[in-house]
């Protein structure tokens, strides 16, 4: 089956050359056998992601299709190769017509009831190490599917490297954005060198059409196929030849806060990992151990630290589906915050766009730490706001302008702005600004950028990352038809009660224990930084948990042994709707992820004995990522809705579902616990 690709409305320009990317169209289109080497690239451009192939090629009928990991050396774009880690769809089990191995992964297409049936082959080599490294799994993120597909530590065992096999089989429930990645043991080293990718999910009642409709002009209306792409932004480092590996960013890059020479405080801050550390100074194999000169130029390193403390840090190079789009200058005035936008690099990669179009984007964020903050910008500086139309669980009811200070609760972003955790997903559309001279407007042949920028996650600091482009778009003309969207602008709201987001009602039951069982009664999931012994450790309620480098039982234990959480656990019956509060005691951020099930935020408050502002969430919608502030507690509402096992009509929604901060170091070192469905 042929890659299905996005519609083609737009065109990939490289101020270079288009023929590079002309090449690598056609080549997507290739399949390769499975017996040939793993050199890749990330794709078609930054601005295409490759499509699953289906056994039958018919995806009306739901898909079939073999998902293979296996190392790749993928070509990232600015003359830079890395040896990383990166997933193929096949139509077959010969593993003959395949895509390219890519970051990121094929994209899943699907529709709501669709059936979804994955042949995962881990032909990832046997790493040498005890316990062994690259096993694997896949875990489906956001999908409420049936609990022996959630591909987790409670849920499968993993899967040995070359030439291990599991089978997912599952149906999709809920519209929204998506993705995939390992959840087994490394899985943090594994995202970070590359296995990752989207899942895009419509309605089956045509409410994403109705709105898409003829009429741009029509108010709220959702930007067609043509104007809508994914962008996967991701975060890398590269090992560079040893003794070249700079210990920190170019001091010439744009930092959001303005100030001069901020990069002394990325190399001396304590959350940073530079390809000095993780390539040279401090080099980890794959179970956390020092390993001097283990790396070597084009190597992705390991970002996982073997104890309870170490440095944890954003990859040191954003992708966009793969792909560096190049930068652009940019300086921030630091009295007024204000953006002077300057040249384009040599080589940068653009995107045909017209004036008064709108642009839809369905945006991943599949990095293990980095929180992806987004502002679009015209070319003299202007903001251009970004509106949410939906993301984890489908369209929204109204379209939201996001960030800002909400009374006096300030989300430490701006108006207009978007922010991704770590696994947060958002669709978005912005407005192409008019072609004019007044500062609202744009010229013709200007380019607009949106960028990634810092997000003080830690309280009272930054991550001391720059500000960098992540996508380009050139404006060539003007559509004859206005596109316009405000704050407020009506989504399933203008299609009837029926298609709005459904509001969950009060609890109806409240967390249980069986005789024998550990667990908590409390409804209070705490997340903590700081044990009864005083040391640095991640965890939920306090309580230590035995860590994932210990092998390939259910329970992570190479014996099948006890289960990872045995005090912090909750437990509840199936069909009840449960109303639960997250606190964060500690003094820096969480992105809360629970598996299975799809909550409703309610409203975050300061945690008990502290004080500030609360914020009552004004819309309703589900999510699976909710990002918590520090010493903020978050209520939340969730329906544990029972969905068919592979082969029953029913019972898929009973098991051990895991729930955990995601950003996964975080996750690793002991944040996360499990909620069991009876």
């Amino acid at each position: 089956m042929k890659a299905r690709l996005l519609g083609s409305f737009f065109k990939i320009v490289n101020v270079n050359s288009w023929k590079t990317y002309l090449v690598g169209v056609l080549a997507l289109t290739l399949c390769l056998s499975g017996n040939e080497s793993a050199q890749a690239t990330t794709g078609v451009g930054p601005y295409e992601v490759p499509q699953v192939l289906d056994a039958d090629n018919d995806p009306s009928n739901g898909i079939e299709t073999w998902i293979v990991a296996d190392e790749a050396t993928v070509d990232i774009g600015n003359g830079v190769t890395a040896n990383g880690m990166a997933y193929k769809s096949c139509s077959d089990k010969q593993l003959h017509h395949c895509t390219t191995p890519g970051i990121p992964g094929p994209e899943f297409r699907l529709k709501v009831g669709d059936r979804v049936i994955v042949h995962f082959v881990n032909n990832l080599e046997r790493s040498g190490l005890d316990p062994e490294a690259n096993v694997s799994g896949i875990h489906w993120h956001g999908i409420e599917l049936n609990n022996q597909s959630d591909g987790t530590e409670l849920t499968q065992s993993a899967v040995d490297p070359k030439g291990g096999k599991f089978n997912y089989d599952f149906t999709v429930s809920r519209p929204g954005i998506f993705w995939y990645h390992p959840h087994h043991h490394s899985s943090t080293n594994q995202v970070a060198k590359g296995l990752y990718g989207s899942i895009i999910i419509k309605d089956k009642n045509g409410y994403e059409a109705a709105l898409q409709g003829n009429n741009p002009s029509v108010d709220g209306v959702v930007s067609s196929a043509d104007h809508t792409k994914t962008l996967v932004l991701s975060d890398i480092t590269v090992c560079n030849t040893p003794g070249s590996n700079p210990p920190t960013f170019d001091g010439n890059l744009p930092h959001v806060s303005g100030i001069q020479a901020w990069e002394i405080n990325y190399q001396n801050h304590p959350l940073t990992q530079s390809p000095l550390i993780l390539c040279e100074a401090y080099p980890l194999d794959a179970n956390g151990v020092y390993t001097p000169n283990l790396y070597r130029v084009g190597d992705v390193p390991n970002i996982q630290s073997p104890s309870l403390t170490g440095r944890m840090g954003e990859g040191f190079t954003v992708l966009t589906n793969g792909v560096q789009v190049s930068g652009r200058s940019l300086s921030i005035d630091p009295m007024t915050g204000a953006w002077t936008v300057g040249a384009l690099s040599s080589g940068a990669s653009t995107l045909d766009v017209q004036a008064d179009q709108g642009l839809r984007l369905q945006i991943v964020n599949p990095s293990p730490v980095r929180y992806m903050r987004l502002r679009l910008t015209t070319s003299n500086g202007a903001q251009v706001n970004l509106f949410r139309i939906g993301g984890e669980g489908g369209l929204l009811n109204r379209a939201v302008l996001e960030g800002g200070t909400v009374g006096e609760f300030d989300f430490k972003y701006g108006q207009g702005e978007i922010l991704l955790p770590p696994a947060g997903r958002a669709d978005v559309v912005a407005k192409i600004p008019s072609i004019g001279t007044t500062s609202d407007t744009v010229a013709e042949g200007s380019v607009l950028t949106l960028w990634t920028e810092d997000f003080q996650r830690v309280a009272a600091t930054y991550s001391w990352t720059p500000t960098v482009p992540v996508m380009h778009l050139k404006v060539n003309g003007s559509t004859a038809t206005p596109y316009t969207i405000a704050n407020g602008s009506h989504l399933l709201e203008s299609l009837g009660t029926n298609a709005m987001v459904k509001v969950l009602d009060a609890a109806t039951g409240n967390l249980i224990l069986g005789s024998g069982e550990q667990g908590s009664l409390n409804k209070d999931i705490q997340l903590t930084f700081w044990a009864n012994n005083g040391a640095f450790e991640a965890s939920v309620d306090g309580v230590p948990m035995p860590r994932e480098f210990t092998g390939l039982g259910k329970d992570g234990l190479a014996n099948g042994g006890n289960p990872f959480f045995l005090q912090s656990a909750r437990h509840a019956a199936l069909a009840n709707t449960m109303e639960l509060t997250v606190t964060n005691t500690t003094g820096a951020h969480h992105p809360f992820h629970l598996h299975g099930f799809s909550v409703q935020p309610i409203g975050l408050a300061p945690r008990p004995g502290t004080t500030g502002p609360s914020y009552n969430f004004p819309y309703y919608e589900f999510r699976d990522i909710v990002d918590v502030p520090a010493n903020y507690t978050l209520t939340f509402r969730v329906s544990l809705a029972d969905r068919p096992t592979t082969n029953k009509s029913q019972g898929g929604g009973l098991g051990r579902w895991m729930f955990h901060c995601h950003i996964l170091p975080h996750a690793t070192f002991g944040m996360r616990s499990e909620l069991h469905v009876h």
